[in-house]
């Protein structure tokens, strides 16, 4: 078994941006505990179906799940706030498959998002279209609907300009590396890492051993149904050459 750390052990300040205590939701998680540090980047693993996508779309506040036990985000309660604010409280997810929204484009999300008016609204479309150019969208990105006829490396590029467009506490990113080429990955990596600082924190969900060595995570977390194993990227390693059954 991998020899599991104590990732707070070298922490300047040691508060917990995303706290969960006795956590469950629906029959999936029961009475998970754990803690997501300020400043620092996680990644989350597990095997197929142990609710990795069900943790952070919980988190998020989704509605069809029924969730118990404690959330609370520094020390505002998050249970009770609804999607929106809690989106306005500074999380932030990159779902594994974005849904298409037709009728709005993208840089309408993020002016309604933004909450964008006067001046404002040029020189956000400049940065929107800068971040479009940089991540090697089509011209005319801006103007596309959400999601709408758009490949599965498109999405997930446009999810990267909302990360970096919108500010931030709790970046929470399922697969990002789904449906990316090689070159979308090494973006994907420069975004998350320019984004990271001392201030926020990241959550990557992943089993793709060139994320893991790109992000360098401070920590590794592998979810169980009722657990959460703790570890630095050697536990990655581990999974990798032994299975998940090895921790």
């Amino acid at each position: 078994m991998a020899e599991t750390i104590d990732i707070n052990q070298n922490l300047k300040y040691n508060i917990p941006m995303l706290k969960l205590k006795n956590y469950s939701v629906n029959e999936v998680l029961e009475n998970i505990d754990v803690e997501f540090e300020k400043g620092k980047k996680y990644i989350v693993m597990g095997s197929n179906g142990v609710g990795k996508s069900t943790l952070i779309h919980s988190i998020m506040g989704r509605p069809d799940l029924e969730v118990t036990g404690e959330l609370t985000l520094d020390t505002i309660d998050l249970l009770e706030m609804p999607v929106d604010q809690r989106a306005k409280a500074g999380l932030f997810v990159a779902f594994q498959t974005p849904t298409a929204i037709p009728g709005l484009s993208n840089f309408q999300l993020m002016k309604q998002a933004l909450d964008l008016k006067g001046s404002e609204l040029g020189k956000k479309l400049a940065e929107y279209k800068d971040n479009a150019t940089a991540l090697k969208l089509p011209e005319g990105w801006d103007k596309r609907n959400v999601n709408y006829d758009a490949s599965g490396g498109e999405k997930k590029k446009s999810e990267l300009i909302h990360l970096k467009m919108l500010d931030n506490k709790v970046a929470m990113l399922d697969e990002p590396d789904s449906g990316l080429d090689v070159d979308g990955i090494k973006s994907l990596i420069d975004t998350l890492n320019d984004w990271h600082n001392e201030d926020n924190t990241l959550i990557v969900v992943t089993h793709y051993e060139k994320l893991i060595e790109g992000i360098n995570p401070d920590a590794v977390l592998v979810l169980k149904r009722d657990n959460v194993i703790v570890g630095d990227k050697t536990l990655a390693d581990t999974i990798f050459s032994k299975g998940f059954d090895s921790v």
